[in-house]
C-alpha cells in the first residue's frame, strides 16, 4: 500500500535554441512548488543561462513567479529548475468528500476564493453547448452531489477523449477540445474546467508534476509537466481530479501553480526580439526519495 506521504525530487530543464542571436528576452517562470498544508517545498532552485539577475514575486493567485531579462544577444536560453518536495494525502480515499449538493452551490458565488473560478477566462468559455453537455453528464449519473458530478465529468473526458500529442497547441481553446475530443493533459483540464463551471461548480486549472508509482509506468504525462483540475467542495476545500488518468489527486502529485486556465499558470512564458525559434527541448524527471520530515500542517 502506498504511503500517505511522499518525498519527491523534480528536475525540469527547458532549452531554447535560436537560428541567430536574439536580444531583449523577458521571461516569467512558475517553477517553484507551492506551499500548503499538504505540500512542503524543502528546497527549490531556478538557474538561467546566460547568467542574469532573477527576481521573484507572488501573482494574484499566490503562485511564486520568477522574472528575468536578458538584454544582450544570445543564441541559447537554458532554464533549469530543481526542487525537493514533501507531499501528503489531502483526501481520505476511504471517505471521499460527498455531501455538498448542487442546490447549495449558490453560496460559492459569494466566496472570494471561488468567484474567479466560476467565470470565463482566456481558454475557457461557458457556452450553451457546454452547459447542455454538463447537464447530460449529471443526468446520466442521476447526481445531486457536487463531488459525484465532478467525478463523472472527469470519467467522461477520460473515456471519450483521445490522448494525442501534437494535435493541439498551448493556445487551443476548451471549446475546440470539447468539439474534437482530442488533446493532451492541458486540453483535458481545460475541457473539464469549462464543463464544471457551466453548471456552477468552481473549478481551477492546476499545473505541476506527478510521480508514476505504477509498476508498468502506464499513467499518461509522467515524463513532462502535467495539468489537472481542482473543484471546490464546501467543507473539504479544493479537491484535485486528473481527467488525463481518471484519478483523484493523491500524494504522488506536486502542485506548481493554480489559476483560471493555462494562461495564468504557464511554467515558462516570455518574449524576445530576433530570429525565429529553431528548437525547444523540455525534459522533466520526478523521482521518489526516502521519506523525510512530514509536510507542514
Amino acid at each position: 500500500m502506498m504511503s500517505d506521504s511522499m518525498r519527491l525530487r523534480i528536475h525540469h530543464r527547458t532549452e531554447y535554441s535560436y537560428s541567430s542571436p536574439v536580444r531583449d528576452s523577458v521571461n516569467e517562470v512558475r517553477l517553484r512548488p507551492a506551499e500548503s498544508r499538504w505540500q512542503a517545498c524543502e528546497a527549490s532552485f531556478v538557474t538561467v543561462l546566460p547568467a542574469c539577475r532573477i527576481s521573484h514575486y507572488q501573482d494574484l493567485n499566490f503562485n511564486t513567479v520568477h522574472h528575468f531579462e536578458i538584454a544582450r544577444p544570445h543564441q541559447k536560453l537554458v532554464i533549469d529548475s530543481r526542487s525537493t518536495v514533501m507531499t501528503r494525502e489531502k483526501v481520505d480515499f476511504e471517505k471521499l468528500p460527498y455531501g455538498f449538493l448542487h442546490k447549495d452551490l449558490a453560496k460559492c458565488q459569494r466566496l472570494g476564493e471561488c468567484h474567479p473560478f466560476l467565470q470565463d477566462s482566456t481558454y475557457v468559455e461557458r457556452t450553451p453547448e457546454v452547459w447542455r453537455l454538463a447537464l447530460d453528464i449529471q443526468h446520466d449519473t442521476d447526481s445531486e452531489d457536487v463531488f459525484e458530478t465532478s467525478y463523472a465529468i472527469m470519467e467522461h473526458i477520460f473515456r471519450n477523449y483521445t490522448y494525442r500529442a501534437g494535435a493541439t497547441t498551448v493556445s487551443t481553446h476548451a471549446n475546440e477540445v470539447i468539439a474534437n475530443k482530442t488533446g493532451v493533459c492541458q486540453d483535458f483540464a481545460h475541457a473539464m474546467v469549462a464543463i464544471c463551471r457551466s453548471i456552477g461548480i468552481p473549478a481551477r486549472y492546476v499545473s505541476g508534476y506527478f510521480f508514476d508509482a505504477t509498476r508498468d509506468h502506464s499513467l499518461r504525462g509522467s515524463e513532462a509537466s502535467h495539468a489537472w483540475v481542482e473543484v471546490y467542495i464546501d467543507g473539504s476545500g479544493w479537491i484535485g481530479l486528473d481527467p488525463t488518468n481518471n484519478k483523484v489527486v493523491d500524494a504522488t502529485y506536486i502542485v506548481l501553480a493554480t489559476g483560471r486556465d493555462y494562461r495564468e499558470v504557464a511554467p515558462v512564458i516570455g518574449s524576445y526580439f530576433g530570429a525565429a525559434l529553431s528548437s525547444l527541448n523540455v525534459t522533466v524527471r520526478v523521482e521518489r526519495l526516502p521519506d523525510g520530515p512530514a509536510a507542514s500542517k
